[in-house]
């Protein structure tokens, strides 16, 4: 049976028997892609929990967990320290409360079926960092964290809850939007400086709900008709139509 042909659970449970773990990565959609694990609970008592962290492709997210769990087997007590994975920064970790857990890692209840794991949420460094990570040791709160409010409240834009965004890492990393354009009805492109310049590695596609929580001045892009433009300086300066 190959992994095409396996069902979840299965699919869990032999990469569990065969690695000791497995990795669920939930694709975004309204809310950000997260990724967290299955199966170190019975090796360390809690699981981890990546949420976010768009600067890193999906394999390479898989590679920071398979090297933070290769750091634990050494020296467990790397866990409160940080650990450095060359070439994709240095990593530090937070207990995650509960009220995150219950919401997100539905998975990890389900396999034990427990209602309380202890979990900790990977962190990465400054460099790396970008604003669609929350702290997850705080209680969650979707006014503190607009950009993962999508967990448990009702979108409540005129555009399509899975709209998208291509835009550029130094917008994720705080940078503000500069420029932008609606091209279809869920489909913006919005960057942090001239659009032209920004390389093909410095893109990403988000969510749209990731963009408005990270800036709330973007809202205006809502309304905008398709096909429209519109530039600005920088964030405290009113938007103009483009062209």
């Amino acid at each position: 049976m190959n992994k095409d042909e396996m069902s979840f659970k299965e699919l869990i449970q032999t990469n569990i028997d065969q690695y000791g773990y497995h990795v669920t990565i939930v694709e975004q959609g309204i809310c950000p892609r997260f990724a967290y694990s299955i199966g170190l609970y019975r090796q360390f008592n809690f699981e981890l929990v990546f949420p976010g962290g768009i600067y890193y492709l999906a394999d390479q997210v898989l590679e920071i967990f398979n090297e933070i769990v290769n750091s634990l087997k050494v020296n467990r007590a790397a866990l409160s320290q940080r650990i450095v994975i060359d070439a994709l920064g240095e990593f530090s970790f937070l207990p995650v409360n509960q009220s995150w857990s219950k919401m997100m890692l539905l998975g990890v209840f389900d396999y034990y079926k427990k209602t309380e794991i202890e979990v900790y949420q990977i962190v990465p460094d400054a460099t790396h960092f970008t604003y669609d990570i929350p702290d997850m040791s705080k209680e969650w709160s979707g006014t503190a964290e607009p950009v993962w409010q999508w967990l448990n409240c009702k979108w409540n834009y005129s555009v399509p809850e899975i709209s998208t965004v291509i835009t550029n890492l130094d917008a994720l990393q705080g940078e503000p939007i500069t420029e932008l354009m609606r091209w279809e009805q869920g489909e913006w492109e919005m960057f942090a400086g001239p659009g032209p310049e920004v390389q093909k590695k410095d893109i990403r596609v988000v969510p749209l709900g990731t963009i408005l929580g990270i800036d709330n001045t973007l809202l205006p892009v809502v309304n905008l008709e398709i096909g429209k433009g519109l530039w600005r300086t920088d964030k405290d300066s009113d938007w103009q139509n483009w062209g």
